[in-house]
């Protein structure tokens, strides 16, 4: 019986490999078909009766007229050529969600801020006050019917509106240069106020007064900064004098919980936080962004986890059960009035120790700034 089994093996095996090649050979069904193109026949162009109507077809696959000589062998493809993509690149671009606009710049706020400053004394726009430290500065009163042989007041006048009058009237406006979400890139946002002349009015409003006021100066920022480029060290504020990078702020509930606390809006601060994980590499086991949760194993590093291939699917290679039922830490994002306070917790209910929160927290903080 041995021997008859030994035979057939034999057979199966021959079998096995002579269907290999006859599949997947060099005259195989599956063979390689790469370089079948060097072979190719251009056929005459199909002619149309004369009798017939009909349209000019331009080649939709062109062949060059000159067609080297085949190389023998298999063909190799040569590596692409790198796009120029600088062309058309821009570091700077006008962003809206809602009525909130901003500029976004792709250069850290210490060396946009020199160059925002740059832009108020080139148009000759006086400064009333600045804060290197909160990122802004703010214009001294001006009118338009007085000004109007400013070049940046000329360009401005339009956007002032058909119903609005300007005689009589002040206009003056705060610039801020902030972090953006993204690491290495600011926004800058104007805020536009609007008085009778002589009034004693001085409080910021929350909105503009005049939205297209608002607008015509972040575009006038925009192609200023586009076509001045950066400055040179030399004209560069020291670091004191930049605006602070630092915008969320590590500290404590009223319950003695530590609480991270970032001035933004919800959509904003989720993906800083989601970024932020990464760049801690913190595995994020899942998300529910409309409870504002990210679900975390910061013990586990996010390059760690990698998911089982087809054969170990097939095979039952799988997480230990004891990681399938571990306890996942929750990072909870809660919008509080202007800002958005980041919390750890171990479910809605309870709080996770707070030594080890809080050093969740400052790992997200220290990648979030």
């Amino acid at each position: 019986m041995k021997p008859v089994l030994n035979a057939l093996t034999l057979v199966a095996i021959s079998a096995v490999l002579s269907g290999c090649g006859y599949l997947f050979g060099e005259d195989g069904y599956f063979r390689d078909r790469g370089s079948d193109y060097q072979s190719a026949v251009i056929e005459p162009r199909m002619t149309v009766p004369a009798e017939l109507n009909s349209k000019p077809i331009g080649d939709l696959l062109p062949v060059p007229g000159q067609l080297g000589v085949a190389n023998e062998g298999k063909f190799q493809l040569p590596r692409p050529q790198a796009l120029n993509v600088g062309a058309d690149f821009s570091e700077f671009s006008m962003q809206q969600n809602g009525g909130d606009r901003w500029l976004l710049a792709q250069r850290p706020p210490a060396s946009l801020w020199p160059q925002v400053r740059q832009f108020l004394t080139e148009y000759q726009v006086p400064v009333a006050g600045e804060s290197a430290t909160l990122g802004e500065m703010e214009t001294a009163w001006l009118a338009f019917d007085e000004d109007a042989d400013n070049a940046l007041m000329r360009r401005l006048l339009p956007a002032v509106g058909p119903n609005r009058r300007t005689d009589g009237q002040e206009q003056r406006f705060r610039i801020r240069v902030e972090p953006g979400v993204q690491s290495g890139s600011s926004e800058i946002r104007v805020l536009h106020m609007q008085r009778s002349r002589g009034s004693d009015r001085t409080e910021w409003p929350a909105a503009s007064d005049n939205s297209n006021l608002e607008r015509a100066v972040l575009a006038e920022l925009e192609t200023y900064l586009s076509q001045t480029g950066e400055l040179d060290s030399a004209a560069l504020s020291t670091v004191g004098d930049a605006p602070a990078a630092r915008r969320s702020t590590l500290g404590q509930d009223g319950a003695g919980n530590p609480v991270l606390n970032i001035p933004s809006d919800f959509n904003r601060a989720w993906a800083a936080v989601g970024q932020a994980l990464a760049k801690a590499d913190i595995q994020v086991a899942d998300i529910n962004r409309s409870a504002g949760v990210y679900y975390v194993n910061p013990e586990q590093s996010a390059v760690e986890d990698d998911k089982p291939g087809f054969f170990g699917r097939l095979f039952g290679r799988d997480k230990a059960p004891e990681q399938e039922g571990a306890q996942r830490t929750q990072v909870r994002l809660t919008p509080v009035s202007n800002r958005v306070q980041v919390t750890v917790e171990d479910s809605i209910d309870t709080s996770t120790d707070s030594s080890q929160a809080r050093e969740l927290l400052r790992r997200i903080h220290d990648n979030l700034n």
